[in-house]
């Protein structure tokens, strides 16, 4: 499978546009545009986006290329969406861009323990919560979201959305049972609740302030 790795996490479902400047990708989206393949997308554990050597994780996402636009000099500027987890086994050679080999995670319903059930109520409370304070900051309103009913597809949904660097959005996409999943999210949620309602406090603390000494 071509790879693509990136200072970002994709999870399925999550739109992620590129602008392709480096030789060897406009070779690879040359090529994928022609075959209708899909391509890796994975986070880089050590290392530089623009030049080999990169080290990446082994938990990624596969990516279709949704439309692309030459640019000149042979640039390229394309839509994608992430597809279906893979975990990569092996790096293979260069073609030139990475390549590796890869194995789909499989994501079977999963039985509905009421520890699972505990958690997509705790996710499905929590996230609407997070979300409108988190647009608070920046004085927007949040419209209702519609969260997905399966565990896998929730984490998924919401995994973009979180205020967190990329190495705990690497944790979430890693696990693979769907009751873990849902569970570490919502202890995930439940700290960037925590951590964002005191944000909001100090953000109407210093709008307030300022509009009472007439800035």
């Amino acid at each position: 499978m071509p790879l693509f790795p990136l200072r970002t996490v994709l999870f399925p479902g999550m739109p992620l546009p590129l602008r392709i400047f480096e030789d060897r990708y406009k070779t690879m989206v040359r090529e994928l545009l022609a075959s209708g393949r899909e391509f890796g997308v994975i986070l880089i554990r050590e290392g530089q986006e623009v030049g080999g050597g990169a080290r990446p994780h082994r938990v990624g996402t596969l990516a279709r290329i949704e439309d692309a636009t030459e640019l000149p000099g042979g640039r390229f500027a394309i839509d994608t969406r992430g597809t279906r987890r893979f975990r990569l086994q092996r790096m293979l050679r260069p073609r030139p861009y990475p390549y590796g080999e890869i194995e789909i995670i499989d994501e079977p319903s999963p039985a509905n323990t009421p520890q699972l059930q505990h958690a997509m109520e705790t996710v499905r409370t929590t996230f609407p919560l997070y979300f409108r304070l988190a647009l608070s900051l920046s004085d927007q309103w949040a419209q209702a979201l519609k969260l997905p009913v399966r565990p896998h597809e929730l984490v998924d949904f919401i995994g973009p959305w979180l205020q967190l660097e990329e190495e705990p959005k690497q944790r979430l996409l890693e696990l693979e049972a769907a009751q873990d999943r849902v569970a570490h999210l919502a202890e995930v949620l439940d700290d960037l609740l925590l951590r964002t309602r005191e944000e909001v406090e100090d953000h109407r603390r210093t709008k307030y302030r300022a509009i009472g000494s007439g800035n």
